[in-house]
């Protein structure tokens, strides 16, 4: 006899496999969404590394612009002496292994504030004659003459001693409404206060603090090691006797890219030439990138 229908054993069979197919496609699901955004947030964060690495070439680079020629020595810096460098008569110091997290590198440089002709500056001639030069911070062109109402900073071509504004042979540089040289001296430094969550344990913020402001402006988050060396062509060091000597910065730092992952990997442990690193543990749970790279500096010849 023929049967119709089917048996409720056949029935529970049908959803046991279509229960289990389903979850697997659901798992299969949430694996792919959960490895789309862990790529998603690698990609920016790589490009988060590219946006500090320019926003630094551009500030070391124009180390020495618009300093005259008594400010253009090295210095010693106490760890968090932003003040007393801002006063002394140097362009360009280190504090290494501060307690704040590592090193911390302390310059001079008239177009690290953002004001509206920052990165500008003007030459007159042997005629008196007024050229431009350099573009505002902004990429745009700046203005054909120096502006009026702006604090300007003088330097003689030749020797880069302070000079008269209406002389001849000048170089001409404007500090906008700030008043003292000392006003535009940096401090790059590692701090851990307000580090977002997603951060590996043992992290720091970087943060570029300038002479005179209230609050420090956060560079990057999740940077495991920042430090940094003089270069005199030759060789790497902590120290430099002559400043007519120094070709470059380097700088090294660790950061965090991404967040934390199901697997763990080795992350680096050494630069080429700012030495060893002291891995976390924790830290084998997190993807990294290790950034090491010369910036050249043309503005601190005597």
């Amino acid at each position: 006899m023929r049967r119709k229908g089917i048996t409720l054993v056949e029935l529970l069979v049908v959803m046991v496999i279509v229960a289990l197919s389903a979850g697997g496609i659901f798992f299969a699901y949430r694996s792919l969404v959960k490895e789309t955004i862990r790529q998603s947030l690698f990609a920016k964060n790589e490009q988060d590394v590219e946006v500090l690495l320019t926003s630094l070439r551009k500030d070391i680079n124009g180390m020495g612009f618009g300093v005259p020629v008594d400010r253009l020595n090295v210095g010693t810096p106490a760890c968090d002496g932003l003040t007393a460098f801002s006063g002394s008569n140097s362009v360009v110091g280190l504090a290494l292994n501060c307690p704040s997290g590592g090193d911390e590198l302390y310059f001079l440089n008239l177009a690290t504030r953002s004001l509206r002709n920052s990165g500008c500056w003007w030459v007159r001639d042997g005629s008196g004659n007024v050229a431009t030069e350099g573009r505002r911070w902004t990429l745009e062109d700046c203005p054909n003459s120096p502006p009026a109402g702006e604090n300007l900073i003088c330097l003689d071509v030749a020797s880069k001693a302070i000079a008269n504004c209406n002389s001849p042979n000048t170089l001409i540089f404007t500090m906008g409404d700030r008043t003292s040289i000392g006003d535009f001296a940096v401090r790059y430094y590692l701090s851990n206060t307000n580090l977002p969550r997603e951060c590996a344990p043992g992290t720091f913020n970087l943060l570029k603090q300038v002479n005179g402001d209230a609050v420090a402006q956060p560079i990057a988050s999740c940077v495991a090691v920042f430090r940094v060396r003089y270069f005199d062509g030759q060789s790497y060091d902590a120290t430099i006797g002559d400043i007519n000597n120094l070709r470059a910065i380097r700088l090294c730092l660790l950061m965090q890219v991404g967040g934390r992952m199901d697997t763990q990997m080795d992350p680096p442990n050494g630069f080429e030439q700012c030495g060893n690193i002291v891995i976390n543990p924790e830290w084998r749970w997190y993807r990294w990138k290790l950034v090491e790279e010369d910036i050249p500096l043309r503005n601190i010849r005597r």
